[in-house]
């Protein structure tokens, strides 16, 4: 089941050779607009971040975020604590509705599992809500931020909503916390998470794209690392369990996503406590500087720098997770090569689960060779 390729977000070839049901070699070829982001170049702060999440059909909202965060700290301005829980919030939103979609959709259809079409359905709506229950105007995405006006108790019947609905349909009202009541969960859960990790699970999977590419650092954000859910729950109880007998295999990582679809409905709870009224502050354009802006998004690390000269975009450069994650060095391309299956399962479906597991940001085109 391979992602359509959109011409104009470009996408990725993934060209895998195979040779007596071992991966021998695996190639990247990339044709995304990395550099997209130029036309940001030569125009005023302001505009610049206005049009800045019109470049994105996907986690526009953190790319968004991302870029208010960079042209703040280049204007050498702090926005107000409850500008921050909003921005967070709708960052969390974005990545719980990025999440659900593959767990719900996409990997039940690589298993050949009944997708959650009904599920996502409601939920999605959910998701989108918030935003106008914090921001009554739709220009939010403002330097300084925009006028916040929080429906507490609008919002409070939204976050509860969207509760019941991961509970119900990711996580199946079972708390995955460690080995133990992962396996319970495992073996009696129905939900299509659930389908999916038994189906990995029994297909002797487990161990597939295992490699030794271990979680981005924080502090060299040019080095190749794994960026993501994994990478965020690195340390949880169930993860370090999972790790040590699977390292960062299938099953790992595709548990890594369930349990944060539960950690992202906690997100959304803490940032809705921290909100406030709060009327934004404009801020003057004629500032000169550097910004860098970090955000987590839902497949990973999103970083933006920009330079800002009198109040004009001198330089603008986005690294997305995928630059990590589908490195030609990265977790994919490294997990694959040397791999092999059961005969009971298929190479094509054993690749597809790993290139979801990960996730990119565009779609992508397998190509598989056999010698």
């Amino acid at each position: 089941m391979n992602r359509a390729i959109n011409g104009g977000e470009g996408g990725l070839q993934i060209r895998v050779a195979v040779e007596n049901g071992v991966i021998v070699n695996a190639a990247l070829t990339s044709t995304r607009p990395v550099n997209a982001c130029s036309i940001l170049v030569g125009r005023r702060i302001n505009d610049a971040m206005i049009l800045l999440p019109r470049l994105f059909s996907l986690c526009s909202v953190a790319q968004a975020v991302a870029g208010l965060i960079a042209a703040e700290a280049a204007l050498g301005f702090t926005p107000a604590p409850a500008q921050v829980a909003a921005r967070r919030l709708l960052v969390a939103a974005e990545a719980l509705e990025q999440t659900v979609w593959r767990i719900l959709l996409d990997w039940p259809r690589c298993v050949g599992a009944i997708p959650a079409l009904d599920a996502l359905k409601r939920v999605r709506p959910m998701l989108t809500s918030l935003r106008p229950l914090l921001f009554p105007s739709p220009g939010w995405n403002r330097i300084g931020g925009a006028e916040l006006a929080p429906n507490h108790a609008e919002l409070a019947a939204a976050l509860d909503g969207i509760e019941c609905v991961v509970n119900e349909a990711v996580l199946g009202d079972g708390r995955l916390e460690d080995r133990r009541s992962f396996e319970r969960w495992l073996r009696t859960a129905m939900t299509p998470a659930a389908v999916t990790l038994r189906c990995v699970n029994d297909g002797h999977l487990a161990h597939f794209g295992r490699c030794a590419v271990m979680p981005l650092s924080e502090f060299d954000p040019n080095a190749i690392g794994e960026t993501g859910a994994l990478a965020r729950l690195w340390l949880h109880p169930l993860m370090t369990a999972l790790r040590a007998d699977y390292g960062n295999g299938l099953l790992t990582r595709l548990t890594a996503r369930v349990i944060e679809s539960g950690v992202l409905v906690a997100e959304l709870r803490s940032q809705a406590l921290a909100l406030s009224a709060d009327p934004g502050m404009a801020r003057a354009e004629t500032v000169s500087g550097a910004g860098l802006g970090v955000v987590e998004c839902a497949r990973g690390r999103l970083i933006h720098r920009l330079v800002v000269a009198e109040g004009w975009v001198r330089d603008y450069n986005i690294s997305a997770p995928t630059e990590w994650n589908f490195h030609p060095q990265g977790s994919l391309v490294c997990g694959l090569t040397g791999a092999s299956v059961t005969p009971n399962t298929t190479i094509r479906q054993a690749i597809e689960l790993l290139i979801t597991a990960l996730d990119p940001c565009v779609g992508f085109e397998l190509v598989i060779e056999a010698r």
